[in-house]
């Protein structure tokens, strides 16, 4: 009897101690940290010298992107409070971060080259990994 009784303990600690955890479902979305401004070199509305325009290159048409056709991806993100860099150029060079998005947060992407998902970010093109979307 007494070895039915810790058969049975023994096959229900089994079943219940053995649950796969799923690191997505398990996920705590966090809000991005603030930014003072200090830390990232914005410049500033005002400016103290004259400017005179630039000439526009005639060849401009590598300039232009079509981005009427665009698909939603979010960003997916398997540690608590991460955030994914927003890049200027399609490398990990540490001077081209220009930003940041969070878990779940969507991105319309262009296009995805080498790994690299081009999309509109505050006006402009960026590039983030594709693999965290």
């Amino acid at each position: 009897m007494k070895k039915l009784v810790f058969l049975i303990i023994g096959v229900v600690l089994i079943i219940t101690a053995c649950k796969k955890n799923d690191r997505e479902t398990n996920f705590i979305p966090t809000t991005p940290p603030d930014f003072t401004g200090e830390e990232l070199d914005f410049p500033s509305d005002e400016l103290d010298v004259d400017v005179e325009p630039a000439e526009t290159p005639d060849n401009s048409e590598d300039d232009v992107v079509d981005v009427s056709e665009t698909t939603t991806k979010y960003v997916k993100l398997s540690t608590y409070g991460a955030i994914l860099n927003v890049r200027s150029s399609p490398s990990t060079e540490e001077d081209n971060i220009v930003g940041f998005l969070v878990h779940t947060e969507p991105v319309e992407v262009i296009s995805i080259e080498n790994n690299w998902a081009k999309f509109l970010y505050h006006g402009e093109i960026r590039y983030v990994s594709a693999d965290y979307l």
